[in-house]
């Protein structure tokens, strides 16, 4: 991994792997981990650098543990 960019894009991408594998919409998985879609959409694109809280709200809502995305 040679940037923070490309990491945030890797996370981002898992995010949304899983997302999809668990058939959910961006806003079902914003109301399940209580933040909102347009922010979910950019975290997804690796474009947002997010709290430690925002990503345990992520897997909390994928049903996921934080590991699991790297």
């Amino acid at each position: 991994m040679s940037s923070k960019e490309e990491f945030f894009k890797q996370v981002g991408k898992r995010i949304d792997e899983i997302r999809q594998e668990k058939g959910l919409s961006f806003q079902e998985l914003a109301n399940r981990a209580t933040i909102e879609k347009s922010n979910l959409v950019k975290i997804a694109k690796g474009g947002k650098n997010i709290t430690i809280g925002t990503l345990w709200n992520i897997c909390k809502g994928l049903g996921i543990e934080p590991k699991d995305l790297v």
